[in-house]
């Protein structure tokens, strides 16, 4: 069950499909202009002088994650282990990670450069608007990607049951790919519904063009979580035709490169089109909760606050008692058991 080769194409896959995420991370300071870095207004001269070495910085901390991520590939590949399983799991840690690096990057230098700003550049808000529009996973289900997803898992289900194998291990080790799959899918749709759920806050002054901000990112993160989902639901298929070898080997290559640089095109697209509504809106500053004015760092504690990221006079910070958070830790405690218990 274990293929080398398809598990560095399907890496090769996931590293191009992080590309524009990647370019969109690098140009992030100067989405708005010369301006501004990320949402802090600056002065003209800013980019002659500490603006060029806050750029630098923000930057070589984005390549954190690829050196950790290079380095584990060569620890499993060196121990053997480098496997389906082990490649999922290294690819989940590591976008989850991603994530958060790049917000600990942002905030530790949009705050410094916040000390440059001009003290009339950006007015508080004083009155704020709340988006009260329900919005629910079934209203943001699109059931043809629903259906596909349900397709390809049961054709390699039923493509295995049927496919006789010379190894009498070949049928557990498969499933064990179907399951980890699954759970991953149900992994995605936890983070598509918070994803959905997340509340929206927009300056009175400004609302219309701040919420239409919100919901293009909010539908641009829906497209990628549901383009993913697609992916993971491909694997198990074209490793049973890797397997089958011959004429399905090659149908599934082309079939696979074909859908790939079609979703690449996709999500290339609608990240432009999000870019372009992102540079359109003028960052709002916004009250502090009171639990948040003494907050400091990047990590928190507060029970009494329903939100994941808490804006705080430092930037943000991930409120370790959020729901979301709870929720996130059982699912990785029961990948980690899922792994152990598969790799026995």
């Amino acid at each position: 069950m274990n293929k080398p080769w398809i598990n560095l194409a399907f890496y090769i896959v996931v590293i191009i499909a992080r590309l524009s995420r990647i370019k969109e991370r690098w140009s992030a300071p100067l989405l708005r202009g010369k301006d501004w870095f990320f949402d802090a207004a600056v002065p003209p001269d800013f980019w002659k002088g500490p603006g060029a070495a806050l750029l630098r910085n923000y930057r070589w901390r984005l390549g954190i994650p690829w050196a950790i991520e290079g380095g584990i590939l060569l620890a499993l590949w060196a121990a053997s282990r480098l496997n389906g399983l082990s490649l999922a799991a290294l690819i989940l840690a590591i976008a989850l990670f991603t994530r958060f690096n790049y917000y600990a990057a942002r905030v530790v230098t949009e705050n410094r450069a916040r000390a440059f700003e001009p003290p009339d550049a950006i007015q508080p808000a004083t009155k704020v608007a709340l988006s009260l529009e329900p919005r629910t996973l079934w209203n943001f289900t699109d059931w043809w990607v629903e259906a596909a997803i349900a397709l390809l898992f049961g054709a390699a289900a039923v493509w295995m049951i049927f496919m006789p194998t010379p190894d009498p291990l070949e049928p557990r080790k498969f499933i064990g790919v179907l399951v980890v799959n699954i759970y991953i899918q149900v992994g995605l749709l936890l983070v598509k519904l918070g994803i959905i759920r997340a509340s929206s806050v927009a300056p009175a002054d400004n609302v219309e063009q701040y919420l239409a901000w919100r919901d293009s990112l909010r539908r641009l993160a829906i497209r990628m979580c549901d383009l993913s989902r697609v992916m993971f639901a491909l694997y198990p298929l074209l490793l049973l035709c890797v397997i089958t070898g011959g004429s399905a080997r090659l149908a599934a290559a082309i079939a696979f490169g074909i859908l790939f640089i079609a979703f690449f095109i996709y999500e290339w697209r609608s990240r432009l089109k999000h870019l372009e509504v992102a540079r359109c809106t003028k960052p709002a500053k916004f009250p502090l909760l009171p639990a948040a004015r003494n907050a400091r760092g990047l990590l928190g504690f507060w029970p009494s606050l329903p939100m994941l990221l808490l804006r705080t006079a430092n930037g943000y910070a991930l409120n370790l008692a959020a729901v979301p958070v709870r929720i996130a830790g059982v699912y990785f405690a029961g990948f980690a058991g899922l792994c152990v218990w598969l790799a026995r």
